[in-house]
């Protein structure tokens, strides 16, 4: 009986320190190339070289016009992929803008072996950056994330200023606290001390510290204009983080929009088209200005 119990402890350890770590770090990999076939139409396959040499799978949606008005690079969530965008990039492309759609580090058909929240993602927006600024100089760049693509835009719109404007759904204000959010939920084990501890592990095995990963610190650093949304019924990130990211915002160009019944996804779907106007109304401000 003593040996039993010494086995699952010692197998309980094992697995909180070798194994949980990766449920964090490596999320499941996922792609829609099917209905890239949808969206052909002025669709281009990138490959884009990060600066620790990663190859991040992307497309480029042109414009119907030669020169659009603007460039928005759009980012999915966790276990998403750049195939999650299209339709709404097909809408931008109708409006004259061009947008980049990729798989995160770690997602789809990208490379790298971990995804790091915002650490090492936000250098990856700077090579998106400069490629744009190569095919459409002195243009208009804005940002769009969704989830945990929103943090990390926000990292990205913290630390280059290139990014002249950003929408942000649906997303988190510090990465220890949604991780043991997380746990809580799925897990039920209420201990932070234990989501604390794998997380740290997590940031051992690939190289990144995740106390440095607080949006709600790099929006104190965001000036450019910044749209945030939330629905009022997300059971996977709190309503209430979105609203302590839009009152922590050093931007005086900001705007909240609260999405009611709106879940974690889905906002275009629970909002209808007074959502949609809202955000595409934002954005032709940005791209007039």
């Amino acid at each position: 009986m003593v040996i039993s119990l010494l086995s699952i402890v010692i197998l309980s350890i094992l697995a909180i320190h070798s194994v949980a770590p990766y449920a964090i770090l490596k999320p499941p990999k996922v792609n829609h190339l099917k209905l890239a076939e949808r969206f052909n139409q002025n669709l281009e396959s990138l490959s884009i070289s990060t600066a620790d040499n990663i190859s991040l799978s992307a497309y480029l949606i042109t414009p119907t016009k030669n020169t659009p008005r603007g460039s928005i690079i759009l980012l999915h969530g966790i276990g998403g992929c750049k195939e999650d965008f299209l339709g709404l990039s097909n809408k931008l492309r109708q409006q004259n803008i061009a947008s980049i759609v990729f798989d995160s580090r770690a997602h789809g058909q990208s490379g790298g072996q971990f995804c790091t929240y915002g650490a090492k993602e936000k250098e990856d927006i700077s090579a998106i950056i400069d490629l744009i600024e190569s095919r459409y100089p002195n243009q208009p760049i804005g940002i769009w994330g969704n989830s945990m693509g929103g943090a990390i835009a926000i990292q990205a719109m913290a630390s280059d200023k290139r990014i002249n404007f950003g929408i942000i759904e649906s997303t988190f204000t510090d990465l220890h606290q949604i991780v043991f959010d997380y746990q809580k939920r799925l897990l039920k084990i209420p201990s932070r001390a234990l989501s604390d501890y794998v997380l740290k592990r997590a940031g051992e095995i690939a190289s990144f510290n995740p106390t440095l990963i607080q949006p709600i610190e790099a929006v104190k650093h965001i000036k450019q204009p910044i749209l945030l949304t939330h629905g009022d019924a997300d059971k996977n990130i709190p309503f209430e983080y979105g609203q302590a990211l839009f009152e922590a915002l050093s931007a005086k160009d900001k705007e909240f929009v609260r999405v009611p019944n709106g879940g974690h996804t889905g906002l275009f779907i629970t909002g209808g088209k007074k959502y949609e106007n809202k955000l595409f109304n934002f954005i032709d401000r940005q791209l007039s200005k």
